[in-house]
């Protein structure tokens, strides 16, 4: 082996050792960096749970109870004062709704009311308006004596017509008998 060879054998030992060296230095300081983070950490943490103790004693807990106990005292007797205020209160609305379900239940006598007058008035097969409605009057002579008989006859917007009560033209409407003109307004 000639010289060259061992002086470059020797320097690439060399600066693997220095590497390697500084390679360890690195670990240890990360190792380290990494335990005074935890150490940090765990002094906050410990400073949160000291602080949550002194709120917690009983001290501050029989404070914080009496303060709570003095609010709902103030806010009782608040209520007691307004209590005849709130009962005329109570007594007016409740009076007022007694007037509006009044109202109401009329209010809906009144529509039923109007739906029956209406159905006269309506095609009882489709609901159709009614067009005519004529009242004519004969004289017919029966077992010897004239007699005054009255005719009804009520024509509808969909073709139906009644006379005396029986059919005179069929119905022609598309609309359900729930259905009506009026509705459809």
């Amino acid at each position: 082996m000639n010289n060259e060879v061992i002086f470059w054998t020797q320097v690439a030992s060399t600066v693997a050792f220095v590497l390697s060296v500084f390679g360890l230095y690195r670990l240890l300081v990360d190792q380290k960096d990494a335990t005074i983070q935890l150490l940090k950490e765990t002094v906050s943490t410990l400073k949160d749970q000291l602080a949550e103790a002194r709120s917690s004693t009983p001290d501050v807990l029989a404070q914080s109870l009496s303060n709570r106990v003095k609010l709902l005292e103030v806010e009782l007797e608040r209520l007691s004062s307004d209590k005849d205020a709130n009962q005329e209160l109570v007594h007016e609305k409740e009076e007022e709704l007694r007037a509006t379900r009044q109202k109401a239940e009329e209010l809906t006598k009144q529509v039923l009311l109007a739906q029956e007058m209406l159905n006269d008035f309506l095609c009882p097969h489709c609901g159709a308006p009614l067009a005519v409605r004529e009242y004519h009057s004969e004289m017919v002579e029966y077992q010897g004596r004239e007699i005054d008989v009255d005719h009804d006859y009520s024509e509808y917007e969909c073709g139906y017509a009644v006379l005396d009560g029986k059919q005179r033209h069929p119905c022609r409407g598309k609309r359900p008998r729930g259905k009506s003109a009026v509705a459809d307004t």
